[in-house]
């Protein structure tokens, strides 16, 4: 994975704090220890597209008479399928706090 803050990254195994479940669970990057999420209604109109397609598609295809309707709405979810994933990305929900390095920064001026 790629952390949104620090952009470096690190393994999926490397991770050790998570909080939260389901659709808003985050996990902190163990590099900046930043608190990176997805956006949850993004992942819940990616999931309701994906079923819509879905079962459009599947009764469009056992019934004749509705295809003509089921065509478009399946089209139509695919592309918002495929909109709704290429914008879901991981960002960050809680950066870390920032250390003032005020006093060092005086030793070098």
């Amino acid at each position: 994975m790629i952390c949104a803050h620090c952009s470096k990254s690190f393994a999926i195994d490397k991770i050790d704090n998570q909080r939260g479940k389901g659709l808003n669970g985050e996990i902190q990057c163990p590099l900046c220890e930043a608190w990176l999420g997805k956006s949850a209604p993004m992942a819940r109109v990616k999931m309701a597209s994906f079923y819509l397609g879905f079962m459009a598609i599947v009764w469009g295809y056992f019934d004749e008479t509705m295809r003509t309707i089921c065509i478009p709405v399946t089209i139509f979810a695919v592309m918002l399928l495929l909109v709704s994933h290429m914008m879901d990305h991981m960002k960050v929900t809680e950066a870390p706090e920032k250390a003032d390095t005020s006093d060092e920064r005086q030793k070098y001026r």
